[in-house]
């Protein structure tokens, strides 16, 4: 029987209510493994350090070159993923700083984001994935 895999974060009042969990496929769950990878900053996770992304390193360094960003980033991130994620092979990663802007009331913001794409197979069933996401840096606002 294939393992099942849950969606996370994981409802625990459907858990000691005894209701069926939400299970996930494979890519899903691999997906869910990655954004958390991105999303956490290193020694946020006490059990090892060494887990999370360089993104929260260079959140608020605006005066770093765009590609040398990028390319830290994406270095760290194709390190973690490889580290972490078993379940993935031949991974590609390709990131893309883009900026967009929100006008509310009297304020204007500019605000920068990381679109993150992996690339890879699945080494179970040697099937393709693909993975993409959006993150926010520091927002810069102004008047």
């Amino acid at each position: 029987m294939a393992k099942p895999y849950y969606e996370a974060p994981f409802d625990f009042k459907r858990f000691f209510e005894k209701k069926e969990l939400r299970k996930i496929s494979l890519q899903e769950s691999i997906s869910q493994f990655i954004s958390i990878i991105i999303t956490t900053y290193f020694e946020e996770y006490v059990f090892d350090e060494g887990f999370g992304s360089e993104i929260w390193e260079t959140d608020f360094d605006l005066l770093v070159n765009a590609n040398v960003l990028k390319e830290q980033i994406k270095r760290s991130l194709t390190n973690q993923i490889e580290t972490y994620e078993k379940r993935l092979g031949n991974t590609t990663l390709t990131i893309n700083l883009q900026e967009s802007v929100s006008e509310n009331s009297n304020k204007v913001r500019l605000k920068k984001y990381l679109n993150i794409t992996v690339t890879g197979t699945l080494l179970k069933t040697n099937e393709p994935y693909y993975f993409s996401g959006d993150y926010y840096l520091a927002p810069l606002s102004y008047k």
